[in-house]
């Protein structure tokens, strides 16, 4: 994983960033399997008690990790899109290019999140971190589709069209994911776009 750390991450000390990189590094290698405090501290090569320093539980070490590996995809496409301020229909359009990159499209990144995922109900911590991604991608799609919706009249408010635009991308990166001869990635971007063509 880079240390580089994108405008919506958290900014985390050293040491943190380092158990933080790892636990992403265990997960996407194993899986559920990898989310273990052993595991993690030896691939960032230190003692599980610097673990109970930086964090107060695993749960909140997996938090953090979810954090950063959503928020830097988050980050990266909106970094992409602003390239175009100015045209919301393009900045949406490179903002999905971005997520559905060959970087973001790896199967270890699955395994990463479906970790996340699975923990959604049972860690207050994950939920928190997995509430505030979401609120985040929301919101931005949400100040693109109003600048959408000052150039032609969008049959959604602008909040329930984020939503459903997210959650349409969530789907098809999911099946992607999963099968990834089912369609390629330029089909997910189009599929996206006439949805939002559709709308406005």
């Amino acid at each position: 994983m880079s240390n580089q750390q994108t405008s919506l991450q958290p900014r985390y000390k050293k040491g943190k960033l380092k158990l933080i990189e790892a636990t992403l590094e265990s997960l996407m290698a194993e899986g559920s399997e990898g989310a273990s405090i052993r595991k993690i501290c030896d691939r960032a090569n230190v003692s599980i008690g610097l673990v109970n320093y930086h964090f107060t539980s695993i749960n909140e070490l997996l938090a953090a990790a979810y954090k950063h590996l959503s928020m830097g995809v988050l980050s990266a496409a909106v970094e992409k899109s602003e390239v175009h301020a100015g045209d919301p229909r393009r900045c949406l359009s490179a903002f999905m290019e971005e997520i559905f990159s060959h970087k973001v499209l790896q199967p270890s990144v699955l395994r990463a999140w479906l970790v996340f995922w699975g923990m959604v109900d049972s860690s207050a911590a994950i939920r928190m971190a997995h509430d505030e991604v979401n609120t985040a991608s929301w919101e931005f799609l949400e100040k693109i589709i109003i600048g959408m919706d000052q150039q032609s009249k969008v049959k959604l408010s602008p909040r329930l069209a984020a939503i459903g635009l997210s959650s349409m991308i969530d789907g098809l990166w999911l099946e992607k994911c999963l099968q990834p001869d089912t369609f390629t990635a330029i089909e997910a971007v189009r599929l996206c776009e006439f949805w939002v063509d559709a709308i406005a």
